[in-house]
């Protein structure tokens, strides 16, 4: 496929089709980051999907969340990687990047935007696609570039309710959460796909990490809880617990320290599921040990792939990535710890 020129800009935003041929093979739109991503921008890469019929298949996808929740990760999970592989090529470790779906709750500005100004931003537009109403009235001043066509088949998904498979009211998740990547959005969104009432996420507290690798480098609890707190609330979520009444609708969001591997899912009767990475699956486990001992219920336990994982990545995006790479890929924060040490480094020596 070729590209016209396009423009590097500071921030750039993609908007691609999303119909249930592309949920279920993707390629084309793999294709279509890492041909975009390193030429495009410096800053920051937002991907924006939306349907073009009525209802977005988002939204419908949200109707039944555990029959949809293994191919909605695998999806979400081979387009942050195709982000992340094309943000590693081109060298920008800090560059945010970041997934929208037509049908979610929440401003659009602040989607788009996180409140940066809008002068150095470009939009990068799929020959064909209709561009969301709500970003329609926001973009109008921003240069566009429309990118040829990609080939779509609007086939339905099935979305009747499995009654054998209720929705989880409250789900729950963990993590550090440090320097947010494409790896925890790709978990925070998930779990806030499955959740229907609340999503509790705990962040490690910051006196249980002074043996990560430049550990004088991870953000403060109150810094990390920001970022988690305001992605969730750009990708949908609701008010979060404590601070009063929000007038975004959604799931409503506990964020909170946990002091270890447990948090309240070693004793909190409410919560219904935990999601987990491949990585951690075996603390899921315990997870539900403990509250078998505990005389509590037994958390349904999802699965999400790490970006990372070969089976993820698939060939298109491995051929991508020489081993050095899939290795920075898949450490994270903490490569991002390194490479911010190594760059501290490299400009004491040059003053």
């Amino acid at each position: 496929m070729s590209f016209p020129s396009i423009s590097c800009k500071d921030h750039t935003i993609l908007i691609l089709p999303f119909t249930h041929s592309l949920l279920l093979s993707p390629e084309t739109l793999i294709s279509t980051i890492l041909s975009t991503l390193p030429t495009s921008s410096k800053k920051s890469f937002t991907v924006v999907f939306t349907s073009p019929t009525s209802p977005q298949l988002y939204g419908s996808l949200l109707q039944t969340p555990v029959k949809h929740f293994d191919i909605f990760q695998s999806f979400l999970g081979r387009i942050y990687a195709a982000l992340a592989t094309a943000q590693l090529n081109a060298g920008r470790v800090l560059m945010d990047v970041e997934v929208h779906f037509d049908g979610e709750n929440g401003p659009w500005a602040e989607k788009l935007f996180h409140g940066r100004e809008v002068e150095d931003y470009q939009i990068l537009v799929i020959e064909g696609v209709i561009l969301p109403t709500q970003v329609k009235s926001i973009i109008n001043s921003i240069p566009q570039t429309v990118l040829p066509p990609i080939p779509v088949h609007d086939q339905k998904p099935d979305t009747t309710a499995d009654s054998t498979s209720p929705s989880p009211a409250v789900v729950a998740l963990g993590g550090t959460f440090d320097h947010l990547h494409a790896a925890h959005k790709l978990l925070l969104h998930s779990s806030l796909f499955l959740s229907t009432r609340k999503l509790i996420v705990g962040l490690v507290s910051d006196s249980l990490l002074t043996s990560k690798s430049h550990h004088e480098l991870v953000q403060p609890l109150a810094e990390r809880k920001f970022a988690v707190e305001r992605f969730l609330q750009r990708i949908g979520g609701g008010k979060v617990t404590g601070e009063g009444e929000s007038e975004q609708e959604g799931v409503e969001l506990d964020i909170g320290e946990i002091h270890d591997g447990l948090g309240p899912t070693r004793y909190d009767p409410d919560i219904h599921a935990l999601v987990v990475s491949k990585e951690t699956f075996s603390g899921g486990q315990l997870v539900n040990n403990t509250r078998k001992q505990n005389g509590l219920n037994e958390l349904d336990i999802f699965v999400v792939n790490v970006i990372s994982d070969k089976d993820q990545l698939g060939s298109q995006l491995e051929s991508e990535l020489d081993e050095k790479k899939l290795k920075e890929l898949k450490m994270g924060s903490t490569g991002i710890r390194n490479w911010i040490y190594q760059q501290s480094q490299l400009d004491s020596q040059s003053t």
